[in-house]
């Protein structure tokens, strides 16, 4: 029986190996490709959006377009700040042919919306077969980007704005102090200036403090309580039922 089996398990991999050998290659240049392509669109989405915020000082200052984009102007910021982002990337270098240097960039205006651009590279990737030698793909990735050239009324009354149950105003940043709830720790003795809240100011005991929200009457015995977690929601200006702006940051409609 030993005879008969000699040799088998090095015929065996001499069939196996290769194979085995193949496919995590494929699977590691399958990996190197996917993160190349990767950091290539990340980095042309942050030029992008790093350029949109340059086309409106290019439209305050160009008297060639006043309405619309300088694609020559344009494509030059998003050129330089692509290739700043991307940098010298490992994957780029070695799966891209001729590295960085080998992506091909177009600027483009939407023939629909005239503050849009449209950014397009091509480029080609290096797919190397074992055996059947090393073969390239053509790739390409496109981002459609709406420059800052200013709002028009109609932009500005179609914007989102953020407001609470009980105020009287919007606000159109999250981050406004006026939507930040300031709680205060007071001394039990002040409770009678105050109301109890219904979820948890009936309690016998609060013990030796109590909690109350800037500009409320009432009183709260613990810190965590619901009553004193804000409600804020992010509606359309037009949704907003007559309110006026805030004094703080309701200037600046975004």
């Amino acid at each position: 029986m030993r005879r008969v089996n000699e040799g088998s398990v090095t015929v065996e991999a001499c069939l196996v190996v290769p194979l085995f050998l193949f496919f995590m290659l494929s699977v590691a240049g399958i990996y190197m490709v996917l993160m190349a392509e990767t950091h290539i669109h990340q980095s042309l989405a942050e030029a992008a959006d790093y350029t949109a915020q340059y086309c409106y000082l290019e439209s305050r200052t160009s008297t060639r377009k006043a309405d619309g984009i300088d694609n020559l102007i344009c494509h030059g910021i998003l050129s330089k700040r692509f290739r700043t982002c991307l940098g010298k990337d490992f994957y780029v270098e070695k799966m891209v042919v001729n590295g960085v240097g080998g992506i091909l960039m177009t600027v483009t205006a939407d023939e629909e919306n005239c503050k849009i651009f449209i950014a397009e590279i091509r480029y080609f990737v290096k797919i190397k077969i074992p055996v059947l030698g090393e073969f390239h793909v053509a790739l390409s990735n496109r981002i459609k980007q709406k420059a800052f050239l200013g709002y028009s009324r109609e932009e500005q009354s179609d914007c989102y704005v953020y407001i609470t149950p009980n105020q009287e105003v919007y606000h159109t940043r999250r981050s406004c102090t006026h939507l930040e709830l300031q709680v205060k720790k007071l001394d039990i003795g002040k409770k009678g200036s105050y109301k109890p809240c219904s979820f948890c100011g009936r309690k016998a005991d609060c013990g030796k403090s109590i909690y109350v929200a800037r500009t409320s009457d009432v009183y709260h015995c613990n810190i965590d309580c619901l009553g004193l977690k804000r409600t804020v929601k992010r509606v359309r200006l037009a949704q907003a039922g007559g309110l006026g702006p805030c004094l703080r940051c309701g200037g600046n409609v975004k």
